[in-house]
């Protein structure tokens, strides 16, 4: 018996601050995410969904290069600035009755300074199947954190980082601090 998806219950879900992390059991990346309402929902992330996102969005990091300095130097002090200006945040709090699903694709928007992220989804545990979408709009700055971020998550789970540029490696240091985004 097939399950029926309900189309018209897809609402968007603002994303303003995550905490990531991996899960073992699950073999994947958990993005616990808030909005401004402190409204929560936790997205599942695939390695093989990650694999694909990571050189698109590095790729277009670089296309934004001066092309004064190496571009391979450029990325790695962008990165390590990025780093350096990540401000400390609460983490966020999941609750057992908030929303968690999985997501399925990703959507990039790219505008001359910010990103958007567009996860799409489902959330199978209701009675029914329903379409999740979650938007996270970023700033370049907070997408080299993103990055950074994922790229921790990798090395955590021992996963291969051949997705990941050189650039990238060389900027990420190594904390065991629990990693937050606004």
């Amino acid at each position: 018996m097939s399950k029926v998806i309900n189309q018209d219950s897809q609402e968007t879900f603002f994303i303003s601050t995550v905490t990531m992390s991996f899960n073992p059991m699950e073999d994947r990346v958990v993005m616990d995410s808030s909005d401004k309402n402190e409204k929560v929902e936790r997205l599942w992330l695939s390695r093989r969904l990650l694999d694909r996102l990571i050189p698109s969005l590095t790729d277009q990091l670089e296309v934004k290069s001066s092309n004064e300095i190496p571009t391979e130097l450029e990325q790695s002090l962008a990165q390590e600035k990025a780093e350096l200006d990540k401000q400390e945040a609460e983490a966020v709090k999941m609750k057992i009755k908030n929303p968690s699903w999985l997501v399925t694709s990703i959507q990039i928007r790219r505008s001359e300074s910010t990103f958007q992220l567009v996860f799409l989804g489902e959330n199978t545990e209701v009675s029914n199947i329903t379409k999740s979408k979650a938007k996270f709009d970023l700033a370049t700055t907070n997408l080299r954190q993103w990055l950074n971020a994922v790229y921790k998550i990798y090395l955590k789970a021992e996963w291969e980082t051949k997705a990941f540029p050189p650039w990238l490696k060389e900027s990420s240091s190594k904390s065991n601090k629990p990693i937050l985004l606004n």
